[in-house]
């Protein structure tokens, strides 16, 4: 029997000098650190992830009544021109509470662009996204009734105030809102969610008589960083 036990040993005193015995500790070890960490390992593989697409833009004409109004005058036609994105979840679960922001605006002049001071918006906020689907969000937006004409606004539609008067109907948008003005425009959005890591998208706008939209090149990115570090020179304390 003692033969036997010393014949055991010594067959493992091999194994341990070759090192087989400290490879299978760990392995071992790396065994239960990984089941341990498989349920963390599996939330961050589902996990979900946010990313963008331009819609194309969109022209909703609606003929105006053939009812008259009080004073006789016909309603005019009202002309819609949108323009949105559409955020797709490309991960394998539910993105919580998703938010787009326009976080900054720059103004094109030429080949370049120059950082304006304009407040942050936000386009949609606290919307759920399963994984899979993708959410629609209006970006740009301009409102045409008859002779008058809102300009394009970011955002939801701005509200129209509607009045009677004797000469005809007169339409306005009340409150302190300015439209944006023809020319060439990039956005930096940012798309978020309480359980997502947060996406940065520039997207170039050409204002007309309509609305062209498209990401940044290589070249706009490089006039965008750019004109980030002419705004923020002299502006930054680090302590």
């Amino acid at each position: 029997m003692i033969t036997d036990v010393d014949q055991f040993l010594s067959s493992l005193k091999r194994f341990n000098d070759a090192g087989v015995i400290n490879m299978l500790g760990v392995i071992a070890t790396f065994t239960v650190a990984l089941i341990a960490l498989a349920p963390s390992i599996r939330k961050w593989w589902k996990r979900p992830k946010l990313a963008i697409q331009l819609k194309p833009v969109t022209i909703a004409n609606v003929p105006g009544h053939q009812r008259l109004s009080v004073i006789s005058q016909p309603i005019a036609p009202e002309i819609t021109t949108t323009a949105g994105v559409l955020i797709h979840n490309t991960g394998a679960s539910a993105a919580l509470r998703v938010r787009c922001v326009i976080t900054e605006l720059y103004v094109g002049s030429g080949k370049s662009f120059q950082w304006r001071d304009h407040p942050q918006e936000t386009l949609g906020a606290d919307s759920d996204l399963p994984a899979g689907l993708p959410l629609s969000i209006s970006l740009l937006l301009r409102k045409q009734i008859g002779d008058f004409d809102s300009g394009f606004f970011f955002g939801k539609p701005p509200p129209v105030a509607t009045s009677v008067t004797v000469t005809g109907t007169k339409i306005s948008i009340p409150g302190e809102r300015t439209p944006l003005s023809a020319g060439t425009y990039i956005v930096r959005i940012v798309v978020s969610a309480n359980n997502a890591a947060p996406t940065t998208h520039l997207i170039r706008i050409e204002l007309t008589n309509g609305m062209r939209l498209q990401f940044a090149k290589w070249r706009e990115r490089w006039a965008i960083r750019k004109a980030d570090r002419q705004a923020m020179k002299g502006q930054i304390s680090k302590g």
